[in-house]
């Protein structure tokens, strides 16, 4: 049995304009190459990207499809419909079925959400602020279709794509029983922050996929927000009935032979951990570790019966273990590696494979408005690589250092890291002679700058073990015996220690 786990496709609607760009004109609605490298994802690429990811799909012959949620880049009612027109033609030239979930870019609880976007059209020209908010000052353009959906919009949208119980499966369900009327999803005690539409289906005789949605909303300065940092630790305390839900279909799938895989948008475990058995902890940079669940929320779901949960969110793609819990990082198609899973199972055994895009046809319909865009200002180096890429892997690894440089290496490092990115590494262990002695093992990593090994740090991070293997065996080498050499050393309060944990969390 085969299925493909696809996350945070973010599409972008380049071709219905968000009511901006009148339809049939022929011209296209691009957000700005700025907005793009400074964002944790690319958005004009979305289109062909996730065209590229089903076409891969198929050629594999592979016919079921999860989508992990942030399947539209903020709930547009016109990029809704552009993804379920995609949907339908693979439906139908290829019989291929998608079940899918929410993510915190899909909908935005029990209200509506006015969202703005600097657009421009092919030429790259003249940005313009696209919103939905018609009390925006001028010069911004007002236009409706840019409102991000409300949950139960969005449930309406998609409802054939498992909200509602599709033709051919074998099994369906919900924590509410088998009724398919969407009303289901609301509490008996009508709170409108306790929308849950999870599900259970089994589309391939002997397989089931647990489909948990892990959105949480709760009211903060007047507005309906949702908890996406730590998600899984707000679903299992506002929601008490799920683990009880889990482990009645874990039961009934050991029982029945079912092979069952579970899946959410958010993690849920700590995607790098230090540590063993009891000693076990999350490891990572202040931004991702509030973004991660507790250990005892994966604890809990693995005492529930999940042995694998496929999440997305993070733009990632690693594995991680814990009290018979894996949960698979499933990378997205916009960010660097660029990717989706493919999951091979059968017989107890389950094994997924990182399908990285390399190719897409298409990447570059923005590149003629990114380099006029680029020629009007002043625009760092990795703008310029992107531009210069000859193919998609090529802009994403682009896009992943422009990131690295103007965000990660500015916000997530102690002042003791920041103000030495640019000291070679045998400058920064020369006040500890066991360390510096130690770089005889490895002669060309003596020059190399802390800023690079930050840069690798946050490579390893999003592409995990195919990044690794990309890297030079010499610095993997000393990377794995850095925090051993540390420990050796007794040495503490050097900006190197503090890297060396998180990357022996990650290797």
């Amino acid at each position: 049995m085969q299925i493909a786990v696809v996350a945070d496709v973010h599409l972008h609607d380049l071709y219905g304009g968000y009511g901006w760009i009148e339809e049939g004109s022929g011209d296209i609605a691009l957000r700005t190459f700025e907005e793009t490298m400074a964002s944790t994802r690319v958005f004009n690429e979305s289109h062909a990207a996730f065209m590229a990811v089903l076409d891969d799909i198929v050629r594999r012959g592979i016919r079921v499809v999860v989508l992990l949620g942030d399947y539209s880049d903020d709930g547009q009612p016109g990029a809704v419909a552009a993804l379920k027109r995609i949907l339908s033609s693979y439906e139908e030239r290829h019989g291929m079925r998608f079940f899918v979930t929410f993510g915190n870019h899909d909908c935005f609880g029990p209200a509506t959400r006015h969202q703005a976007k600097w657009l421009t059209k092919g030429d790259g020209l003249d940005p313009l602020l696209v919103t939905s908010n018609d009390e925006t000052p001028a010069p911004a353009v007002f236009q409706i279709g840019m409102l991000g959906m409300s949950t139960a919009d969005a449930v309406e949208a998609m409802a054939n794509y498992g909200f509602i119980r599709p033709d051919n499966v074998l099994h369906w369900e919900t924590p509410f029983g088998h009724s398919d009327d969407l009303a289901r999803g609301y509490p008996v005690d009508s709170n409108p922050a306790g929308l849950d539409f999870s599900y259970l289906v089994e589309p391939l005789e002997g397989l089931w996929l647990l489909i948990l949605d892990a959105n949480v909303f709760h009211r903060e300065n007047g507005a309906w927000q949702v908890r996406s940092n730590a998600a899984w630790d707000h679903v299992l305390k506002q929601r008490p009935y799920m683990l009880n839900w889990i482990a009645n279909v874990a039961e009934r799938a050991s029982r029945s032979g079912k092979m069952l895989l579970a899946f959410s948008h958010y993690p849920a475990l700590p995607l790098a951990m230090t540590g063993k058995g009891n000693m076990r902890k999350a490891a990572s940079t202040p931004d991702w570790s509030k973004r991660m669940p507790s250990l005892e929320s994966g604890r809990l779901l693995a005492q529930a019966g999940i042995r694998w949960h496929f999440s997305g969110h993070m733009h990632v793609a690693g594995r991680i273990e814990y009290d018979s819990l894996v949960n698979l990082a499933v990378p997205s198609p916009v960010a660097y590696p660029g990717g989706y899973v493919a999951v091979t199972c059968g017989e107890g055994r389950v094994d997924c494979e990182f399908a990285r895009l390399k190719d897409v046809p298409g990447f570059d319909t923005a590149a003629t408005a990114y380099r006029a865009q680029v020629q009007r200002s002043d625009m760092g180096p990795a703008f310029h690589e992107a531009i210069a890429a000859q193919d998609y892997s090529d802009f994403l690894h682009a896009h992943q250092k422009g990131v690295i440089t103007s965000i990660h290496l500015q916000k997530d490092w102690p002042p003791g890291i920041v103000e030495s990115l640019n000291i070679p590494v045998r400058q920064l262990l020369s006040a500890a002679p066991y360390l510096a002695s130690q770089l005889k093992h490895w002669p060309d990593i003596g020059e190399f700058q802390l800023a690079h090994m930050l840069e690798d740090y946050y490579f390893i991070r999003s592409g995990g073990e195919e990044t690794m293997r990309a890297l030079p065996d010499e610095r993997m080498s000393f990377y794995r015996h850095l925090g051993n050499a540390l420990h050796a050393s007794g040495t503490t309060g050097m900006p190197i220690e503090y890297l060396a944990t998180l990357l022996a969390a990650l290797l």
